[in-house]
């Protein structure tokens, strides 16, 4: 079973189910989503709901965002069955839409939902270059003082590889929630 997108942050847990609805099944996805947010609404650790529709008139992908205190509470959530029995009738009238990040990227983007904006491009430019600045330094400084004496490639292979893990897992989630989420969205 697909799994639906989760967001983690220091406030807590977003999931964000995105479906397109099939022609004329428009009335039977408002029940599955009403069905879904009063079951969800009561459910332990859940902070809100909200629900994302295309224009009127226009088709595309319909949205239902979760808030959940913690993780526990949003895994709870994911793995309950009246959840999976939902999602099951759902995919009679609607396909899940799966969107998945690089893995630098701490922000996500909802199709067709311009109130929705990502940072400007020069601005992630802009963290990006210091993440990758600064982690580089780092292991070309710790290579040096190791002093191994590897060939130039492997040695700038492993910094390569050294720096892509720490921006995917450590430097840019901290760059981008901590230090400079105002800037970066506002």
């Amino acid at each position: 079973m697909e799994k639906d997108k989760m967001i983690t942050d220091s406030t807590g847990v977003t999931i964000v189910i995105s479906r397109s609805v099939f022609p004329g099944k428009e009335k039977e996805y408002e029940e599955f989503v009403r069905a879904m947010v009063s079951f969800a609404s009561t459910f332990p650790g859940n902070l809100g709901i909200t629900t994302l529709i295309p224009q009127q008139g226009k088709s595309g992908i319909y949205h239902v965002v979760f808030r959940f205190k913690d993780t526990a509470s949003a895994e709870a959530w994911e793995n309950s069955e009246t959840r999976k029995k939902l999602t099951e009738l759902a995919n009679q009238f609607s396909r899940h839409e799966r969107q998945a990040a690089t893995g630098l990227e701490t922000w996500f983007t909802i199709p067709e939902c311009p109130q929705i904006a990502i940072p400007p491009h020069w601005k992630q430019a802009i963290v990006t270059t210091i993440g990758v600045f600064v982690m580089s330094t780092i292991f070309i400084k710790l290579m040096a003082w190791l002093n191994l004496g590897w060939n130039f490639y492997i040695e700038n292979l492993i910094i390569s590889a050294l720096v892509v893990i720490s921006l995917t897992w450590a430097t840019m989630p901290f760059l981008n929630r901590i230090v400079f989420r105002k800037w970066l969205y506002k």
